[in-house]
C-alpha cells in the first residue's frame, strides 16, 4: 500500500477526495425556530394520524414481498446443497434429496427475479404475495 501513495496523482486524487468527503458529509445543524417548532407540532402530529393507516399497509405489504424475496434467496442455495448431495451423498441414499434440491435452485433466480418486479406494486399497496 505504501508504493501506492508515492505516486503523486493518486496521492493528489485521495487528498481531494478526502477534503472533499469532509467538506460535503459534514451533518449540518437545524435551522428551525423554537416557536416555529411549538407552532408546526399539533399540524405535524395530525397529519401522522392521518397517514398512519397507509403506512401500516404499505409496511405489512412490502414486507411480505420482502419475505417472499428472502426465500427465495435462501432457496438459491438449494442447488450447491443439491449437488454436494447427488455427488457425495448418493452411496448414502440422498441422491432423490439431491435432483429435487438441484431443481428447486434451478428455479429459484427465476421466481427471486418475478418477486423483486413486484416489489414496487407491493409497495404500492397492490397484494401481489399470493401471485
Amino acid at each position: 500500500m505504501e508504493f501506492l501513495l508515492k505516486h503523486p496523482a493518486l496521492r493528489r486524487t485521495i487528498l481531494i477526495f478526502g477534503i472533499a468527503g469532509i467538506l460535503f458529509c459534514t451533518p449540518v445543524p437545524a435551522k428551525a425556530e423554537p416557536v416555529t417548532m411549538i407552532i408546526l407540532a399539533p399540524l405535524a402530529l395530525k397529519a401522522a394520524n392521518m397517514a398512519s393507516p397507509y403506512v401500516i399497509q404499505w409496511m405489512k405489504n412490502s414486507g411480505g414481498q420482502l419475505l417472499n424475496i428472502g426465500k427465495d434467496v435462501v432457496d438459491l442455495l438449494c442447488l450447491p446443497l443439491g449437488v454436494v448431495q447427488c455427488t457425495l451423498g448418493a452411496p448414502l441414499g440422498f441422491f432423490s434429496n439431491g435432483v429435487g434440491n438441484i431443481g428447486a435452485g434451478c428455479v429459484a433466480p427465476f421466481k427471486l427475479v418475478k418477486d423483486v418486479l413486484l416489489l414496487p406494486l407491493a409497495i404500492f399497496g397492490i397484494g401481489v404475495s399470493t401471485w
